[in-house]
């Protein structure tokens, strides 16, 4: 960030010093100034402040159009209507000019990996709301620091067991049986330990990704073993089908792809690019975690059965708690507060609904996805426009139980093929081809959903506000 070195004329009414407040860092704002690393203006901190409240929001998985749109109110409510805010993949950068002749207050942050935490999110959607009621620049920032050191709303063991219990919600589709489901929470949650702890060792997304398809493939192989009479027990006739999609529907990476589709709908190509392509990678690693483990454990007298049939649903009533219990655990999983969790639930029954309507009336499983992802989005941003709960993680969170895991991973069992069943690669990738195809149109229809829904919640929202605003200048024009 660069300050005027000018020889100092007469200060512009727009560069005034401020009072400093504590920030989120190790050293104080006037620290920072006296070494050059802050801008000791107006402007400078009103830059930094909206640029640090972009990192939380897009460190936390938000949409690039949603990042932005925060950064400039913040700038708008602080004189900077002409700041400029450009997010490239993982930087963000905003400048303002002065004008002058003064030089421009620029500033740029790269956006590192973080732990989810949606209480935060909730948290600066409030305090975004308080700035543009006239809330001062210092208190602000000193309400943000506040923020960022707070602690989650509630244990970060219990978020993480919620998040592996995603394997044993998604087979709730399929199945009630209590050994399958308490097999899928004990794997679901060994799988998110893995994945953490070689997040934590700096392991590549990649390798993690194929990391969990050898996981599932091992318990898959586990399973056929012990149904092949080598182990007597409560395991012995479950599916090792339903246990290993368990857990690559925990490897997909539904959200990030949801994300890219919003960003290129709202126009953020290169970030859009950016994001398909490290969906691209993961995706590749999963594929190739279970091609490779099927392979191995064939090698290994390990053989997985294959279920050539594809699974018929459980009861209605029991899918639609399944569907309830997927997304309230993914959006758990990023500690969501008890609002957050409320409104998901009831988005994830409507997409379910919306899905469920679409197979009845006759329509294929593609069109049927997009259906129910649309009006589960369109409701969802409706419904979070009067309040600071984080829409796009609610509309991510509704679609869990539509990811296509189960026929990814049944179409790349039929390529490979097992001793039990022949490989059957047209088949195998007519699978994988359905299975994409599905994502995508999950993907566009959580797209197009947020898309109307966002102007018409807007106009919604702003009809009782007007009428106020009316009303009260006549009361004072009286």
């Amino acid at each position: 960030m660069s300050r005027p070195s000018t020889p100092e004329p007469s200060p512009s009414p727009a560069a005034k010093p401020v009072l400093m407040a504590p920030y989120p860092s190790l050293a104080s704002m006037a620290e920072l100034a006296r070494h050059g690393s802050l801008a000791a203006t107006t402007e400078g901190l009103a830059v930094d402040l909206a640029l640090r409240i972009g990192e939380l929001m897009s460190a936390n998985g938000m949409s690039v159009n949603d990042t932005i749109a925060t950064m400039r109110r913040v700038c708008r409510a602080y004189g900077l209507a002409d700041a400029q805010i450009d997010i490239t993949t993982f930087a963000i950068t905003t400048s303002y000019s002065p004008g002058n002749g003064l030089l421009p207050v620029t500033a740029m942050r790269t956006v590192k990996p973080a732990v989810v935490d949606l209480t935060r999110v909730h948290a600066v959607n409030q305090l975004v709301t308080q700035i543009r009621r006239g809330l001062p620049l210092a208190q602000a920032a000193a309400r943000f620091e506040q923020i960022v050191e707070a602690r989650p709303p509630y244990p970060g063991w219990l978020a993480w067991i919620a998040a592996g219990s995603i394997s044993a919600t998604v087979q709730l589709l399929y199945t009630t049986s209590p050994g399958i489901l308490l097999l899928a929470l004990v794997t679901g949650v060994l799988l998110n330990r893995l994945i953490a702890g070689l997040d934590r060792l700096g392991v590549p997304r990649f390798f993690q990704q194929l990391a969990g398809g050898w996981f599932a493939v091992v318990v898959a192989a586990l399973i056929s073993w012990i149904n092949r009479g080598g182990s007597p027990g409560f395991l012995v006739g479950l599916s090792p089908t339903l246990a290993a999609a368990g857990c690559v529907f925990q490897l997909v990476v539904g959200m990030k792809f949801v994300a890219a589709m919003q960003d290129a709908i709202d126009g953020f190509h290169v970030t859009a690019m950016g994001r398909l392509l490290q969906v691209a990678m993961e995706t590749a690693g999963i594929v190739i975690g279970l091609f490779t483990g099927l392979d191995l454990a064939n090698r290994a007298g390990l053989p997985v059965f294959i279920n050539p049939n594809p699974f018929a649903f459980a009861a209605p009533p029991v899918q639609y708690v399944a569907a309830a219990a997927s997304a309230a655990v993914w959006i758990a999983g990023g500690f969501a507060n008890l609002r957050t969790l409320a409104l998901t639930v009831g988005a994830a029954l409507l997409a379910w609904l919306g899905y469920s309507v679409g197979l009845s009336a006759g329509f294929r499983p593609v069109f049927a996805n997009f259906v129910g992802a649309a009006i589960a989005a369109f409701v969802a941003t409706l419904l979070v426009r009067r309040t600071h709960v984080p829409g796009f993680a609610v509309v991510n969170a509704s679609v869990v139980a539509l990811v296509p895991g189960l026929t990814l991973y049944q179409g790349l069992l039929a390529i490979v093929g097992t001793p039990t069943v022949a490989a059957d690669p047209d088949k195998g990738w007519a699978l994988v081809g359905t299975a994409a195809a599905i994502a995508l149109a999950i993907a566009a229809g959580a797209s197009l959903g947020t898309y109307f829904g966002r102007p018409l919640g807007d106009r919604i929202m702003a009809f009782p506000l007007t009428w106020y605003d009316r009303l009260r200048g006549r009361r004072q024009a009286g």
